[in-house]
């Protein structure tokens, strides 16, 4: 989706890779729009795996996507090399030998590029030079039909994973499990126009078995096109039951039953005019960035005897 105040829209791109380990170590892979970081990951395995990434950028204009390899050696005989078999923008594929891809070995400085393959024997960047038409700006939403996308993952507890419904208003209009891995889950529900909304993302299945806390995991929320983080001034966090009692400030990790609410004006949902909207906030967010769940409310102790 996208802001048409801002020019932003949220393209999703999806990397096709393999790759041959040295020394016990995979190749990894940053991946690049125009030279800035937006991502990166490491390709454990010898067959094709998909490495999806959702980033923000400037809508109906080119990009240049790029595959940054940056840890290729030899080690004990055994040479580390990142294998591409494509890439997704927005659901248009391309391969690394199409007349559009570049590899400029060594630095990312246009000074030794030849043209693309899919084997990355040497430390380099595959560049995918993407047209305007790969990053189209959607259509206004019709009066009344609002889109709604959570990018939300979460920790499974006992085999089950986080649970959480979709409210617009306190009324249910969607709801979903959640996986280990960030992703979109999208809803279309129709809703008052040029009108405020509270939109409220309610966490119901927490619980620790065996020592295991499940918990929700909110990095964004995607109203209209418009992108809201969890902590955003906008956001609160009414815990327990959504009755207003127990609220606090918005945070990206629910690690108690309760609601995440968003307070959007009436820019969301506005059928025409110009207002601002907030930055969108990139995805994933990594566990480890997360706070530290609080004391006093969960507590598991093992005794050694």
């Amino acid at each position: 989706m996208a802001s048409t105040t801002t020019g932003k829209t949220d393209a999703k791109i999806v990397v096709s890779a393999y790759g041959q380990s040295a020394g016990g170590i995979w190749p990894h892979f940053r991946l690049l729009i125009d030279g800035v970081e937006v991502g990166q990951a490491t390709v454990n395995a010898s067959s094709p795996a998909a490495y999806s990434f959702t980033v923000p950028v400037t809508a109906a204009q080119a990009h240049k996507v790029q595959i940054q390899y940056d840890n290729d050696a030899v080690v004990n005989g055994q040479d580390r090399s990142l294998i591409v078999s494509g890439v997704s923008i927005n659901g248009k594929t391309y391969k690394p030998t199409d007349a559009n891809v570049t590899y400029d070995k060594g630095a990312l400085d246009g000074k030794d590029v030849i043209k693309g393959q899919s084997g990355m024997w040497w430390n380099g960047t595959l560049v995918v030079d993407t047209p305007a038409a790969d990053f189209p700006a959607p259509a206004a939403p019709v009066a009344g039909t609002s889109t709604f996308v959570v990018n939300a993952q979460g920790i499974a507890a006992g085999g089950t994973n986080a649970h959480f419904n979709l409210l617009v208003d306190g009324k249910k209009v969607g709801e979903g499990t959640v996986g280990t891995a960030a992703k979109d889950y999208s809803f279309t529900a129709n809703v008052a126009p040029d009108h405020a909304h509270k939109v409220q993302i309610q966490y119901d299945n927490d619980a620790v078995v065996n020592g295991q806390d499940r918990s929700l995991i909110v990095n964004k929320v995607t109203i209209n096109g418009k992108s809201v983080s969890a902590t955003d001034s906008i956001v609160t966090y009414d815990k327990g039951a959504l009755d207003g009692k127990d609220v606090v400030k918005g945070q990206s990790g629910l690690w108690w039953n309760g609601t995440l609410v968003v307070d959007a004006d009436k820019s969301f949902f506005a059928t025409g005019g110009s207002t601002p909207a907030p930055t969108p906030t990139p995805t994933p967010v990594s566990f480890s960035h997360l706070p530290a769940h609080p004391t006093g409310r969960k507590i598991v102790c093992w005794l050694l005897l």
